[in-house]
């Protein structure tokens, strides 16, 4: 599935304590076998993946499309920081969308006879881990810099800064992730395996060596550093503040301290997704970590599985967390699910303006109304104020003089009323 699917060679029988290799089944030699198989139902444990993944898949794909959708709909989410947790939510869609369905394909040692293909598919994981942690790293400077420096902030951290930045995540992410489709990889080791296994085409050197002690705990640390320094820099002024309102009981400084508590909340939801994001993908790491230090018989299957579930789980956590936690996130994924169920479900449209719907379709003995205005399919017949067939009503001023009441003079102004259509 990711790591260790190799565990149980296809020819191997175990009879009680004693595990054996057939000698190619030509003749009736037992000769013993080097690697212990794990006392287990491999196949039993394959099942419990295969019930576990399909499920996370769907909700990775419809959490974070419902993301994406989510910031794009609602202007007020569109900041520069919600453009950070877009690019990780496209980065775990595209785990639910295609690497899980590659792990499974792999899982079932597929596709066979096809040593490239094969690296491929267990590529994608790798290079879309690190896209995460790079927008998750991407989302804790800007949240440091938008806390320590909240007037420069403003200045600088703009749309189009924020896609430079979105850009280059993914670009490092793809050159952290392609030694293997260059050459890093155990092709030479195994030039003959049928089977499609990641231990037998990923090198586990370049997983613990170069992916994890490079690219992933590093960024990890620093992140660790920073949230720490974000919430004592809100403290700080959280208590600076209040000092000056009990001093002065300025205006100003309630509403400076009300931003540091909202950019303290804010803070502390990103974290809640970084500390998952660790808990999640670390286990696995350590395991790989473990397997190159002390051999391949450390790990049992039974330890793997569970981690390798977790890793791929991570990525239908977040658009949760955003509900759970966020007003903004909430009120929107429920205006979109509420939007997408009533028009599959009674064919009814409603039409946005700004943040909130303001106009709505309906259909009624082949009139129709949208906000406010009234249209007439081109079938159907006259409205004595329309011109028919959809035509707007043409409208005119009258202007009306008011009179001077003593020494205030009213302006002048005007009603728009309907023009009068022939008959």
């Amino acid at each position: 599935m990711y790591e260790h699917d190799d565990l149980t060679p296809d020819s191997s029988a175990t009879f009680g304590t004693q595990t054996m290799e057939f000698d190619n089944y030509t003749n009736s030699t037992l000769q013993p076998f080097t690697t212990p198989v794990p006392h287990v139902n491999v196949w039993m444990y394959k099942l419990i993946g295969y019930c576990a993944e399909v499920p996370i898949a769907v909700m990775a794909i419809f959490g974070n499309t419902l993301v994406c959708w989510a910031v794009h709909h609602n202007q007020r989410l569109r900041s520069v920081t919600n453009y950070f947790i877009v690019s990780l939510a496209v980065a775990d869609f595209l785990v639910g969308s295609l690497a899980i369905p590659f792990a499974l394909t792999t899982n079932a040692r597929r596709p066979k006879n096809n040593f490239f293909a094969c690296l491929f598919m267990n590529s994608w994981v790798v290079i879309l881990t690190q896209s995460s942690i790079l927008s998750l790293l991407a989302i804790a400077l800007d949240r440091y810099f938008a806390v320590v420096s909240p007037f420069k902030y403003r200045r600088i951290a703009t749309a189009r800064r924020a896609a430079g930045v979105i850009a280059m995540t993914w670009i490092l992410a793809f050159l952290i992730g392609s030694p293997p489709l260059l050459g890093w990889n155990l092709g030479s080791e195994h030039p003959d395996e049928e089977d499609c296994v990641f231990t037998k085409v990923i090198d586990l050197r370049y997983m613990v060596y170069f992916n994890f002690f490079g690219f992933v705990l590093p960024p990890l640390l620093i992140m660790l550093f920073v949230y720490v320094r974000i919430f004592q820099a809100v403290k700080e002024q959280v208590v600076a503040i209040s000092r000056t309102m009990v001093a002065n009981d300025d205006e100003m400084a309630r509403q400076r301290s009300a931003l540091a508590v909202k950019e303290g909340r804010a803070a502390k939801l990103l974290a809640i997704v970084i500390l998952l994001f660790a808990i999640c993908w670390l286990p696995i790491h350590i395991l790989n970590s473990i397997t190159v230090f002390f051999g391949d018989d450390i790990v049992p299957y039974e330890v793997l599985l569970p981690a390798i579930i977790l890793s791929h789980a991570n990525s239908a956590m977040n658009p949760i967390i955003y509900t759970v936690s966020n007003k903004d996130f909430r009120r929107t994924f429920k205006k979109l699910i509420f939007k997408v169920a009533l028009c599959g479900l009674l064919g009814y449209k409603k039409h946005e303006s700004g943040n909130d719907y303001t106009g709505y379709t309906y259909g009624s003995h082949g009139m129709h109304m949208r906000n406010g205005m009234r249209n007439t399919p081109k079938n159907s017949p006259k409205h004595p104020m329309e011109g028919g067939g959809g035509t707007p009503i043409p409208l005119r001023k009258l202007p009306i003089q008011l009179q001077s009441n003593g020494d205030k003079t009213e302006s002048t102004t005007s009603v728009i009323v309907p023009k009068e259509v022939p008959s």
